[in-house]
């Protein structure tokens, strides 16, 4: 937690004018964190750093999937009534998948097959959640088709959609679904999600074949979330095989089936013909190629040795699409924005409500967006809430820019002399750096100097996400960025960013932490949004602890054999490869 930064922090302050002329000349290497790159499973909860793989993780030799028994024709479900829910497909004559859609990757993640290892960067494609995100970030229903939660907030109860199947042929029933959610809700599990079940479970138990109850120790409807990140696997294979034989060839019941891994090499998959929803696979197989360097997937797509690449530079997307290549937005937007954590224990600038304000109004937000990001970005990036966020609307607005209105503030609270200290740092990683210089420049431009300082990500993750207990603590006073995907529910998230016991220290606030509980226990939808709404317009509005910056569309370079994308694109990419045509 105390190693220095490392010897690339900032010596000198560098003009507003100077970085963003860098920036529309190419110079800009900002890679935000996937932000043209594939959208991960849904950020950590807790927006803590991840865990440790297990040490049983599978061999690195490549592996294959065992032969599936010919699966039956889904029958068709009945329509949700607690939720919306994607009805099982009827049965149609469809072309068959056909053809390789060929992926140069630039990051693997953690390459976990299973779901309590973190999370599965392939899983979207193999496995069914048991409930899923809409566009507008509610959950519905999905294997269970519809569920419904008591009205004392304890008991839900999740009606199990009929007719699907495993990919070696087994159906899928409410044991399986009870399975999956232990596991996944264990002291086992690795993945962010699973705290938030284990810690409000009392019972859980299927009924009969098609219908699962899960008891909770308490009222607390954001329990949805976990549920719609969890994945049901089979009961009867994975005990069978056990934990690392499914770790090396896992199966579900998703549109696509795992075929060959090669770590840190490829991906193969290939197409479920039997898939039950109403979107079917079109292409036959699907390949990812892990090609770390940036210049080499580029040349592939130029090539046609690829068909689609990701997590490439502004420029690099100018060029392709000046080329005629087709820019394919896919998955939540990157947010980038800066929090103020140990406000309330510091008497350094950032104590003082008007010194933080001032840093707001000092940033042109749309020049950054028009320059750096060369057009593609657009002022906001609060924290993981945006239009693909549950609760979001249009009352949300980042921060005009006013250059009087901030060296008013300033001289207001008598900055600096009435401080001390009167220096501000900011820590970020390498990542964000030439955006935190950009910043850094506005900031001088009225008269503040912030000392950016570039440290490695082990001691910028034990600055943000361990809670200061001592006023010396090197993050107290301080600023840091945070530039990741959004989430399509920024409850949990939230607890850790304005509340007293998050793990940021950016809160002390009580009526923040009255205004949460209120909203977590609310069992009304309606009045539950209302006051998550409120508790948001409270954190920008009056505690001006997190500043919104910009928000990235997540983009994809699509080369000429590949037409729409036509299904569940504000996720990732492998939640969409079910939906990606054929160019006619």
């Amino acid at each position: 937690m105390n190693v220095p930064p490392n010897s690339v922090s900032q010596p000198q302050l560098w003009s507003r004018r100077t970085v963003l002329r860098r920036a529309v000349i190419g110079a800009a290497s900002l890679s935000i964190l996937a932000a043209c790159g594939p959208a991960a499973t849904p950020p950590a909860a807790t927006s803590a750093p991840a865990p440790a793989a297990p040490t049983s993780a599978p061999a690195a030799a490549p592996t294959t999937a065992p032969a599936a028994a010919p699966a039956a024709k889904p029958t068709t479900a009945a329509a949700a009534t607690a939720a919306p829910a994607t009805a099982a497909a009827a049965p149609t004559q469809q072309a068959a998948p056909a053809g390789t859609l060929r992926v140069a990757s630039a990051d693997f993640g953690n390459e976990s097959m299973d779901p309590i290892v973190i999370g599965s960067q392939w899983g979207s494609a193999m496995y069914d959640l048991l409930l899923v995100f809409d566009e507008q970030g509610n959950v519905v229903g999905n294997v269970a088709e519809k569920y419904d939660l008591s009205p004392d907030g304890l008991t839900w109860t999740f009606n199990i959609r009929k007719g699907i199947k495993f990919h070696n042929g087994d159906p899928l029933t409410a044991a399986d679904v009870v399975f999956s959610i232990q596991r996944f809700g264990s002291k086992e599990s690795t993945n962010p999600w699973s705290p938030y079940l284990l810690k409000n479970n009392e019972s859980i138990t299927a009924a009969d074949d098609s219908t699962v109850i899960f008891k909770a120790q308490k009222p607390e409807w954001p329990l949805k979330i976990p549920f719609a990140t969890t994945p049901i696997l089979p009961k009867n294979y994975f005990e069978k095989v056990g934990q690392d034989g499914f770790r090396a060839a896992p199966i579900g019941s998703g549109p696509y089936k795992f075929a060959k891994w090669v770590p840190k090499t490829s991906m193969d998959l290939e197409a479920n013909t039997e898939y039950w929803g109403a979107a079917k696979p079109q292409w036959a197989h699907i390949t990812e190629t892990l090609v770390p360097e940036e210049a080499t997937r580029v040349a592939l797509l130029e090539r046609g040795d690829v068909d689609m690449i990701g997590n490439l530079s502004f420029d690099r997307l100018t060029e392709l699409k000046d080329k005629g290549f087709r820019l394919q937005e896919v998955g939540l937007p990157t947010l980038a924005n800066i929090s103020f954590p140990g406000t309330f224990m510091t008497k350094g600038p950032t104590s003082d409500i008007r010194v933080r304000q001032a840093m707001s109004y000092a940033i042109n937000r749309q020049e950054i967006c028009d320059t750096f990001y060369k057009g593609q970005a657009k002022p906001g990036g609060f924290w993981f809430f945006s239009e693909k966020t549950w609760g979001f609307d249009s009352s949300f607005k980042a921060d005009a820019y006013d250059l009087n209105k901030a060296k008013q503030l300033l001289q207001d609270a008598g900055y600096p002399g009435k401080f001390n200290p009167q220096s501000i740092t900011l820590y970020t990683t390498a990542v964000a750096a030439d955006l935190m210089q950009i910043l850094q420049g506005y900031w001088q431009a009225v008269g503040m100097n912030v000392d950016v300082q570039v440290v490695d990500t082990p001691v910028y993750q034990g600055l943000i996400f361990v809670r200061a207990k001592d006023p010396t603590e090197k993050q107290v006073g301080a600023v840091w960025p945070w530039v990741n995907v959004g989430a399509p529910n920024n409850v949990y998230h939230s607890a850790n960013m304005f509340t007293s016991t998050g793990v940021h220290t950016t809160s002390n606030d009580t009526k923040a932490d009255a205004m949460y509980q209120a909203a977590i226990t609310e069992l009304d939808d309606t009045k539950a949004k209302k006051l998550w709404q409120d508790l948001m317009h409270y954190g920008y509005d009056t505690m001006w602890i997190n500043l919104e910056l910009v928000e990235v569309p997540t983009y994809f370079v699509v080369g000429p054999t590949v037409g729409q994308f036509t299904n569940r694109t504000w996720i990732n990419l492998q939640d969409t490869y079910v939906g990606i045509q054929h160019k006619a």
